[in-house]
């Protein structure tokens, strides 16, 4: 079939599910910090506490030997954090700011926080709404893609470290030992994994531009610990950090999920400020979402 002599061939119609539409935004998402050196830099260097850890794994399977405290000093209760054979260590490597803090707000900044404001600053949303694919499908594909690559850092890489100690290990003591609270310690990873993405693509759903959803973004999450970390110290309560900073709050919920003991920790009321802030982003987020937006 020739038309105005161009040599065009007929295609075959076949119909796409809405699940597939959204399978390449997803692995977009998924790939978009690697497409450039420094994006592959800067997710190395966010993985620095992660290797932190591998050493000291290494260190307390004796695979690497540094001078330091004798062996028996592994079950001092000051240093029980930091021992593979606890819950803390996969855990607060993530969720405790002075670890995870500043490289997950520097993951977040890169990717969540622009994921949908890129789009919107090279007026992209149109060309997803003229292909099939409606608003809530595009967030959902941003989130996703986005939750899945913060996950490899949050969530997989404390996974591998077990595997990693459980492997290398001189018996299946350590498995034994820590079969029962890992799962409980991936599901608290997940959640709060899930709780900051999701608030990180609200605001980036709701801002103009990826350079300023990533400045709120900042702003919102360093600028809620630091008023958590004053509050806990006008009041002198370390509990009132997590009724006032996303991070700290997030995780209060994944120490509830992986049953670490909290001393006055409220989870409900760190719940209440998550479930407050989520539903004013979602309410900014929806009206800068609408078809209308792209369109004019």
């Amino acid at each position: 079939m020739t038309i105005y002599g161009l040599q065009y061939r007929p295609a075959p119609y076949a119909a796409t599910s809405r699940g597939a539409r959204l399978l390449p935004l997803i692995r977009l998402e998924f790939t978009s910090l690697f497409r450039t050196r420094w994006g592959a830099v800067g997710y190395l260097l966010c993985m620095v506490p992660t290797f932190v850890r591998l050493v000291m794994l290494l260190v307390w399977l004796d695979l690497l030997s540094f001078s330091g405290p004798p062996r028996e000093m592994r079950h001092a209760p000051q240093v029980r954090e930091f021992l593979p054979d606890n819950v803390t260590f996969y855990v607060d490597g993530i969720v405790d700011p002075a670890w995870g803090l500043l490289v997950f707000l520097m993951l977040t900044s890169l990717v969540t926080a622009r994921a949908i404001a890129k789009d919107r600053a090279t007026n992209a949303l149109e060309f997803y709404w003229t292909r099939g694919v409606s608003p809530l499908g595009y967030f959902a594909g941003k989130w996703i893609g986005t939750l899945l690559l913060v996950a490899t850092m949050t969530v997989l890489a404390p996974v591998v470290l077990w595997l990693l100690a459980v492997l290398l290990s001189d018996d299946w003591g350590l498995l034994a030992q820590t079969w029962s609270f890992m799962p409980g310690a991936v599901a608290g990873l997940c959640a709060f994994t899930a709780i900051l993405v999701t608030l990180g693509t609200l605001v980036s759903a709701a801002a103009g531009n990826p350079n300023l959803a990533s400045i709120l973004w900042c702003m919102l999450l360093f600028g809620s610990w630091a008023v958590g970390q004053a509050g806990a110290g006008l009041m002198h309560k370390d509990s009132v950090v997590g009724l006032l900073s996303l991070f700290d709050a997030a995780g209060v919920i994944a120490h509830a999920l992986a049953g670490i003991p909290q001393r006055g920790a409220s989870v409900v009321g760190s719940a209440v400020l998550l479930l407050i802030v989520g539903g004013v982003l979602a309410a900014l987020a929806r009206r800068r979402l609408r078809l209308q937006e792209a369109i004019g």
